[in-house]
C-alpha cells in the first residue's frame, strides 16, 4: 500500500500539492470566518466542584460570571471616591454598557458593588457581565470594553481587565516561536545537506501539516472545551514531528538518487521503507496520547487529541505531500558527487536486504547530516550495505562494549542526580499571580490582592441544594451555614447568602484569607468539606459542595494522581506490546519500555528543580518559583514515551538487520549505534531547538512544556539511546532476541520497514502523466544501472 501510495503522489505532484494548498485555505478561511476559540474551563465529572457548579446553575446570572475591569490611582493620585473620579467611572460604565455581549455593569458606587472599592479609596473594580461563555471571550471583546473606559483614564486612572477578560488580552501568539524554531531547523538541515533545496523540502511539509493541524484544533475549540495550551502544545509537537518526520524520508531519497534510481521510483521506495516507519511511529505517539482517555477529564482528552491531530497530519503529509514535492524537485535533491567520481551500485534499487528501514539507508544517510560533508554520499551509501560505519558514534559504540557495565551504571548514576527532585513533585495550581509581570492577568492580580488580600482572586463558591425550599435568606438552614463559614479558620470574608428564584437552592462566595495556588486554600477547600459544611448541614437531608477555580483545581489534581498509576501502566504495556510486534523479542520490548522512563523521569527532575523549587527560574522570565499544574507531568509523559519510540526503533532496527547478518550480538549493537547516531541525534537537535523556542512565551505552562520536552528528547537521544540502550544490549547478548515459540506462532508478523516486500520499479516517467492507464509495477522489469 505505502509504495502504490508513493507512486500515485510522485505521479501526479501538482495535483497533490493543490489538494493540500485548497485543504489549508479552506480551513484558514473556515477558521478567519467562525475564529479561534479556546476555554480554561475545567470539567470534572462525579467532583464535589463539578456538583456545586451543577447546582449553581439556578441562579440566572450572565454567562461567563462577573468579569472585574479594575481601577487604580497611584499614591498621588485622586481618590476614586472623589467627586471627579466618580463622574468619570460612571461615564466609563455607561460606555462599557453598551458595548456588544455586555449586559451589566456594576459601579463600586452602587449597593451591590460598594464590596469593590479598597478601604484606602485607590484600588476598585467594576463588575462586567456578559452574554457569551468564557471561552468566547476574545481579545477583540476585551479591547473594546477598554477602549470604552477611556473617560476614567481621561481622569488619571489606571483601567486593567481581570478574570477572562485578562485571559483574553494575553493571548499571545506563538508564531515568533514557531519562526525561531524553523529557521533554526532550517540552519541544521541546510549544514548537513549543503543544499537550500533540500534544506527547505522538511520545512515546507512541516509548515503545510502545521497550518492545517492548527486550523482543525482551532475550529474544535466551537465543539468542546479547548485550553489554550491545546494549540500551543500542537505546535510544539507537529513542527517537532513534522519537521523529523520528513528529515527521515529526504535523506532516504537522497541515497536512492545517488544510489542512480529515478526520480519517481526513489520518491516509491522511500514512502515504502522510511514512510512506514514514520507511519508506525506516529502511531506509537497516538497510542501514548490515547492513554490520557484514561483520566476521564474532557480537558486531559482535549489536550491529548490537540498533540494527537498534529502528529497525524504530519504522517499523512510525509506521505503524500513529501513524494509529491520529492517528485516535483527531483535531481535537484540529489546529492553532489563527490571529487573520487559517482559511484554507481549493481542495481539502482539496493536489494531487500539493504532497504530494511531506518538501519540501511536513513541511518546511513542521516549519519551524514550529523558527520557533516567529509562522509561522501557514495560512501555512506557503501557503509548501508556493507555495514562498515565510522566515526564519532562508532567509537563510542566501541568503547561502551568494551565496558558495557560502567557506562551503564554512570549513565544510570547522572540519571539519577538529574530525576533526584522529581522525588518532590507535588501538584499545584497556577494563578494569576504567576504570570509575568507585564501580562494584565498579572498586574490586575497584584492591584486587588494588595487592595483586598490575595483571597479575592480566588473566591469559593459554596451551594447548598435544600429539600425544601427556604423561607428567606435568614431561614434557619441558611444560617447555620452562614455562621459555620463564618467561623472557619482560613476564611477571610463570607458574603450574603443567596436563594436561587424557587428558594432550593442557597449560594454564599467565600474569600480564602490566602492566594488561590496557596496549598493553605486548598487545605481550606477540604476543610469546608470534610468538617465544617458535613456539621453545619447534619441531619438535614441536604448538602452542601464548594466550587471555584482552587476547588476545581484540587478536584483534578487529586483525580490525576489516583489515574496516574493506570495511565503509566498503560503506556508502558502498549509500547512493550508495539516493539515486541516491531521486532519479536520479549527482552527487547521489556527492556526498551522501562528505560524509556529513564529520560522522562530526568525531566521531571528539572522540571521540578526549575519551576516548582525555582533554581534559576528567573533565567526564565519568571519572578520566582511556581506550582506545576497536574497535567503537565501528565501530558509530558504521554507525549514523550510516544516520542522515545521514534528513537527505539531507528536504533533497533539497525541493531537486529546486523544481528541476523552475523549472528554476532556484540558487533551488531556497535554496528547499529554507529549507524544510527547521526539520525538520532540530527533529529533530536532540531525538536530540541524547537521545543526551546517555546521558552519565549509568557505563559508559565508553555514554558513548562518546552523546557522537559527539549530536556527528555537531549537526554533521550544521548544519554540512553547512546549509552543505556547499547551498554544493557551487549550485556544481555543473545537474550535480547528470546522469543518463546508458541508466541511466536502466535504474533502476527510485520514489517515496519517495508523491507520484506518492496516491488520492482516500474519505467522512470516524467510527472503529471497524460490520462492513459497507469504501467503496473509488479510487471515492469528491473532498472539496472552498471557499476562504472
Amino acid at each position: 500500500m505505502f509504495v502504490s501510495v508513493g507512486r500515485w503522489c510522485a505521479r501526479r505532484p501538482k495535483r497533490t500539492i493543490a489538494a493540500w494548498l485548497l485543504l489549508l485555505l479552506a480551513l484558514g478561511a473556515a477558521v478567519a470566518l467562525c475564529g479561534r476559540v479556546t476555554s480554561e474551563a475545567v470539567s470534572i465529572p462525579g467532583s464535589d466542584s463539578q456538583a456545586a457548579a451543577d447546582a449553581a446553575r439556578a441562579f440566572p446570572g450572565s454567562a461567563s460570571g462577573k468579569q472585574p475591569l479594575v481601577l487604580h490611582t497611584g499614591a498621588g493620585g485622586a481618590d476614586l471616591t472623589s467627586a471627579g473620579a466618580r463622574d468619570a467611572v460612571a461615564a466609563a460604565a455607561r460606555n462599557i454598557a453598551g458595548v456588544d455581549h455586555v449586559v451589566a455593569v456594576t459601579t463600586p458606587y452602587e449597593g451591590a458593588g460598594r464590596a469593590a472599592m479598597s478601604a484606602d479609596g485607590h484600588t476598585a473594580f467594576l463588575s462586567v457581565e456578559l452574554d457569551v461563555t468564557d471561552r468566547d471571550i476574545t481579545p477583540e471583546v476585551t479591547r473594546r470594553i477598554v477602549d470604552a473606559a477611556r473617560p476614567a483614564e481621561a481622569a488619571g486612572i489606571e483601567v486593567t481587565p481581570g478574570g477572562s477578560l485578562a485571559a483574553a488580552a494575553d493571548k499571545g501568539s506563538t508564531r515568533h516561536s514557531e519562526i525561531i524554531g524553523l529557521l533554526a531547523a532550517l540552519a541544521i538541515l541546510w549544514f548537513g545537506f549543503r543544499s537550500a533545496v533540500a534544506a527547505t523540502v522538511p520545512l515546507i511539509a512541516a509548515v503545510v501539516g502545521l497550518g492545517v493541524s492548527l486550523s482543525v484544533v482551532g475550529l474544535l475549540g466551537h465543539l468542546m472545551d479547548m485550553p489554550s495550551a491545546g494549540s500551543t502544545i500542537a505546535a510544539m509537537i507537529g513542527l517537532g514531528v513534522g519537521v523529523d518526520y520528513s528529515l527521515f524520508c529526504l535523506t532516504r531519497f537522497r541515497e536512492l538518487l545517488g544510489d542512480g534510481a529515478s526520480v519517481e521510483d526513489a520518491a516509491a521506495l522511500t514512502t515504502a521503507a522510511s514512510g512506514k516507519a514514520v507511519a508506525f511511529a506516529g502511531c506509537a505517539v497516538v497510542a501514548a496520547l490515547a492513554s490520557l482517555a484514561l483520566g476521564g477529564l474532557p480537558l486531559l482528552h482535549a489536550l491529548a487529541l490537540a498533540p494527537g491531530i498534529a502528529v497525524l497530519v504530519a504522517v499523512a503529509a510525509t506521505l503524500t505531500l513529501l513524494p509529491a514535492l520529492f517528485a516535483l524537485l527531483g535531481r535537484s535533491l540529489a546529492p553532489t558527487p563527490t571529487a573520487s567520481g559517482p559511484v554507481a551500485l549493481d542495481s539502482a534499487v539496493p536489494d531487500p536486504a539493504a532497504v530494511r528501514g531506518p538501519a540501511a539507508s536513513d541511518v546511513s544517510a542521516l549519519g551524514r547530516v550529523a558527520l557533516g560533508p567529509a562522509v561522501s554520499d557514495a560512501a555512506a551509501a557503501s557503509d548501508s550495505v556493507t555495514g562498515a560505519a565510522g566515526g564519532g558514534w562508532r567509537r563510542v559504540a566501541e568503547r561502551v562494549a568494551r565496558q558495557p557495565w560502567r557506562h551503564l551504571i554512570g549513565a544510570l548514576l547522572l540519571v539519577a542526580v538529574l530525576a533526584a527532585p522529581a522525588a518532590g513533585l507535588t501538584f499545584g495550581q497556577l494563578d494569576g499571580g504567576d504570570k509575568v509581570s507585564s501580562t494584565a492577568s498579572r498586574t490586575a492580580y497584584d492591584r486587588l490582592a494588595g487592595a483586598f488580600g490575595p483571597g479575592v482572586n480566588g473566591p469559593l463558591q459554596v451551594t447548598d441544594a435544600l429539600p425544601d425550599p427556604a423561607s428567606g435568606p435568614t431561614d434557619p438552614r441558611v444560617d447555620k451555614v452562614t455562621d459555620a463559614l463564618k467561623d472557619t479558620p482560613g476564611v477571610a470574608a463570607v458574603g450574603p447568602p443567596q436563594l436561587s428564584p424557587d428558594g432550593r437552592t442557597a449560594r454564599w462566595q467565600v474569600t480564602p484569607t490566602t492566594a488561590p495556588g496557596d496549598p493553605e486554600t486548598a487545605r481550606l477547600v477540604r476543610r469546608l468539606r470534610e468538617s465544617t459544611l458535613p456539621a453545619a448541614t447534619a441531619d438535614t437531608g441536604h448538602g452542601a459542595h464548594v466550587s471555584g477555580a482552587p476547588a476545581a483545581q484540587l478536584d483534578l489534581n487529586d483525580r490525576l494522581s489516583r489515574r496516574l498509576p493506570a495511565i503509566i501502566a498503560f503506556v508502558l504495556v502498549i509500547a512493550a506490546l508495539l516493539l515486541l510486534l516491531a521486532f519479536r523479542s520479549v527482552v527487547v520490548a521489556a527492556t526498551a519500555a522501562v528505560l524509556n522512563l529513564v529520560s522522562v523521569a530526568a525531566a521531571y527532575g528539572v522540571l521540578t528543580a526549575l519551576f516548582q523549587q525555582g533554581w534559576g527560574v528567573g533565567a526564565l522570565g519568571l519572578d520566582g518559583p511556581v506550582p506545576i499544574p497536574g497535567y503537565v507531568p501528565l501530558l509530558m509523559f504521554a507525549v514523550l514515551f510516544g516520542l522515545s519510540m521514534d528513537y527505539e526503533v531507528f536504533l533497533l532496527s539497525a541493531v537486529r538487520e546486523a544481528y541476523l547478518k552475523s549472528g554476532d550480538h556484540r558487533g551488531s549493537v556497535i554496528t547499529g549505534l554507529a549507524r544510527t547516531g547521526g539520525i538520532i541525534t540530527s533529529a533530536a537537535l532540531i525538536m530540541v531547538c524547537v521545543f526551546l523556542s517555546y521558552l519565549l512565551s509568557d505563559d508559565p505552562v508553555v514554558k513548562m512544556f518546552g523546557i522537559g520536552l527539549a530536556t527528555a528528547v537531549a537526554l533521550d537521544a544521548t544519554l540512553v539511546r547512546g549509552l543505556l540502550v547499547p551498554a544493557a544490549m551487549i550485556l544481555l547478548g543473545k537474550a535480547n532476541w528470546w522469543l518463546p515459540g508458541w508466541l511466536d506462532r502466535a504474533l502476527p508478523r510485520i514489517d515496519i520497514e517495508g523491507g520484506d516486500h518492496v516491488p520492482p520499479p516500474g519505467p522512470a516517467t516524467e510527472p503529471e502523466p497524460g490520462p492513459e492507464a497507469e504501467p503496473d509495477p509488479e510487471a515492469a522489469p528491473p532498472v539496472t544501472v552498471r557499476k562504472t
